[in-house]
Formats: C-alpha cells, sequence, structure tokens
C-alpha cells in the first residue's frame, strides 16, 4: 500500500537558510522570506476543510509550482491522512517533538521537501480556530539569483521590464559580455510571470 504524506513529513526544519533571507513586501507589515510563494490557511468546520489562498510573491507562483501546492494540500487532507480535526489531533499527538506550544501544546509544526516547493506545515488543534497552515517556498534554481533580481526590479518601476536585459548585465558580472544569455533569462522571467498572470489556481 503506498504511504500517505504523512510518512513523509519531517520535524526537522532541512532549509532553514529560507527563514535568514527576509525582505519587505509591500502590503506585508513585517519582514517574510524571500522566497516565500504563499500560504494556504484553512480549519475544519466539523463537516469538511475550507481554505484561503495568501500569495506573497506572485512571480514565483508558476502554474508548475501551483499544480504541486495544490497537490500537498490535496495529500494532506486526504482519507488516510489529515482527513478531520480528530485525525490532525492524533497525528499531533502523536508527534509531540514537533509541539511548538509547550504549555498548551495545541500547536505543531512540520516540514515537507516538494519537487520545487519546500513546506512548512503548522497545525493547530485548537476547535474554532485555523488548523492549518501550509506555507510554500520555492527552491532555489539556475536562474533564480536573476529573476528575484528582475522581480525587484520590476516593483521598484525603474524600468519598462522588456528593456531589462542591460540591467541583468551591469548587476551580474557573469552576464556583462554575454548580452544573448541576458536577453535568454529576461524571456524566461517573463514567460513565468506571464504565465503567473494567467492562472488563477493558486
Amino acid at each position: 500500500m503506498k504511504e500517505n504524506i504523512l510518512s513523509r513529513l519531517l520535524t526537522e526544519c532541512p532549509f532553514s537558510e529560507v527563514f535568514e533571507d527576509m525582505e519587505t513586501v509591500e502590503g506585508c507589515s513585517f519582514p517574510v522570506p524571500r522566497r516565500k510563494i504563499g500560504h494556504i490557511r484553512a480549519d475544519y468546520d466539523g463537516w469538511r476543510w475550507y481554505n484561503t489562498v495568501w500569495p506573497c510573491h506572485k512571480a514565483l507562483a508558476t502554474p508548475e509550482v501551483c499544480a504541486e501546492i495544490d497537490r500537498v494540500y490535496d495529500e494532506l487532507i486526504a482519507p488516510g491522512a489529515l482527513k478531520d480535526l480528530a485525525a490532525l489531533r492524533k497525528f499531533c499527538a502523536d508527534h509531540m517533538d514537533a509541539c511548538i506550544s509547550k504549555e498548551y501544546e495545541d500547536e505543531f509544526s512540520f516540514y515537507y521537501v516538494g519537487e520545487r516547493c519546500n513546506f512548512w506545515i503548522r497545525l493547530i488543534t485548537r476547535k474554532g480556530d485555523y488548523n492549518m497552515y501550509l506555507n510554500a517556498y520555492a527552491q532555489e534554481n539556475d536562474n533564480q539569483k536573476y529573476f528575484d533580481y528582475l522581480e525587484r526590479l520590476r516593483q521598484s518601476g525603474e524600468t519598462n521590464m522588456y528593456g531589462a536585459a542591460p540591467y541583468l548585465q551591469a548587476e551580474f558580472p557573469e552576464l556583462r559580455d554575454d548580452r544573448n544569455k541576458a536577453g535568454d533569462i529576461l524571456l524566461a522571467w517573463i514567460r513565468t510571470f506571464d504565465k503567473r498572470e494567467d492562472d488563477t489556481s493558486c
């Protein structure tokens, strides 16, 4: 029988560097991880799970990333996993080493490493409260540092992004003599951003 996702959750964070790389984002009153895509906030009302999606760095939320976030959420609330609040409470009680609320023993942290995203899963056993926060963080890839710079440049409003290749060359020494590569990176970023704007599932 195939193991469910709960057997793959970790109680120690394997991507702690994510929480050391913070930045201020418009609309947030406190710094957030630069790699945060967003989070799903969910609660169980006695009959079913309800959730809302809270995006953060929208440019990181490609259709592929959104599909993985949706899949992980669906696996977490599936039959045999955290199908209801009773199942969530039992799972947490069996993993007291994950408890982050020592006084009340009602909040727990778990971690999951996906194909494209890293996940911090905060579970809350209190009835009448939100019971799950599924936080998603993008994993680094070869172009990610360039994409992150382009996103900051876009938010600054300093230039039309279709003409941003010279900015990439000025910022990154390895691109200064390679205009074609800078152009390819910019095009890849624009395609990623356009896909995210067209996608409504995340």
